[in-house]
């Protein structure tokens, strides 16, 4: 089934049309796997990845309290414990 056709520019790109980005469930910046089986290529998405430096940047502020690596521990396995404990 043809859902759209794109052109290929002189730089080799292509535009995804926006029933594929979509489908594809993209954003503008996101990652796409070409695989080729059998002759035919497919187009997939890629998990988006969350970096240690993204959480830094995301979380950076936003607590005023320091904690000590031992409260961090601490806090950790209180958590997985409420959780498993669900």
């Amino acid at each position: 089934m043809v859902i759209s056709i794109s052109k290929i520019t002189s730089k080799r790109q292509i535009t995804l049309p926006v029933k594929v980005m979509s489908r594809l469930k993209l954003h503008p910046g996101g990652r796409l796997v070409f695989e080729e089986t059998d002759g035919r290529v497919e187009i997939k998405s890629v998990a988006a990845t969350f970096t240690i430096a993204d959480f830094v940047k995301k979380y950076r502020g936003m607590v005023s309290k320091k904690l000590s690596d031992q409260q961090i521990r601490d806090a950790r396995e209180e958590a997985w414990v409420a959780r498993a404990g669900r």
